[in-house]
């Protein structure tokens, strides 16, 4: 009779059990899928960018000496790179935390490059077949999905190639292109993930609870199969008792 008792009552807590983490094993399981089918290049939008231009800059364009450059620095960059925004060259210095952004001609600090230079710049990295749809400018809070700081340009291009390419506005790079794909994904990771909102969070206390669930689910199901076995064999000993 106990046992009876013990059987119902453990098999009443593995379906519920079964119920709590039904639901979120079957989003890890479509996400988990769907992450598998789409290569990471073509969800990173890859395919939609043009091959990177090697650039040649010669010091004959009466270039500022990077002594010079250094000299004017109260703090010491770590690393310095020269490239060139339409036509113009450019000093980019970083340092802990810190990136500038001068001209390579006066020593002058760069302001932002506008919105026109902008969408030339996405334009000439762009090789799908839309065109240029809308700009917006993010001087700080930039969208989550860009994953970096304001100031930043996005130039968002049409169908049948959407997509979205961030151009840092100081230094004129093409940082991050998101097509619909990648949001796509992105929804698809935060499901996976239980994280809904920074996509980031590995330890939130919703995936916990879940694993949690998930391991009472397994023992309920092993004491299920333990007391069944038990079962089958006190009716078999009992058979052969009354044979």
């Amino acid at each position: 009779m106990k046992t009876a008792i013990l059987n119902r009552n453990v098999r009443k807590l593995h379906l519920w059990f079964g119920i709590g983490i039904g639901l979120q094993l079957g989003l890890w399981l479509i996400s988990g899928l769907f992450m598998t089918i789409f290569p990471i290049d073509e969800v990173r939008g890859t395919h939609l960018r043009t091959a990177d231009v090697q650039q040649n800059i010669s010091w004959k364009e009466d270039l500022l000496p990077i002594s010079t450059l250094l000299a004017a620095q109260n703090n010491q960059p770590h690393t310095i790179s020269l490239k060139m925004i339409a036509g113009d060259p450019i000093y980019i210095l970083e340092s802990t935390g810190l990136k500038q952004v001068i001209d390579a001609r006066t020593g002058a600090p760069r302001l932002p490059i506008d919105e026109t230079l902008a969408k030339q710049i996405a334009s000439q990295n762009y090789a799908g077949g839309g065109a240029v749809s809308e700009t917006s400018f993010f001087k700080d809070n930039a969208p989550r999905e860009y994953g970096g700081q304001g100031p930043v340009w996005r130039i968002d291009f049409s169908k049948p190639d959407m997509a979205s390419f961030y151009v840092e506005a100081m230094t004129g790079d093409v940082k991050a292109v998101r097509p619909g794909l990648w949001r796509v994904f992105d929804c698809m990771w935060g499901l996976h993930i239980m994280d809904w909102t920074t996509r980031e969070n590995f330890n939130s206390w919703w995936i916990k609870s879940v694993a949690g669930l998930a391991v009472f689910f397994f023992f309920t199901g092993l004491g299920l199969a333990i007391l069944r076995l038990k079962t089958s064999h006190t009716r078999r000993r009992n058979s052969k008792r009354r044979a």
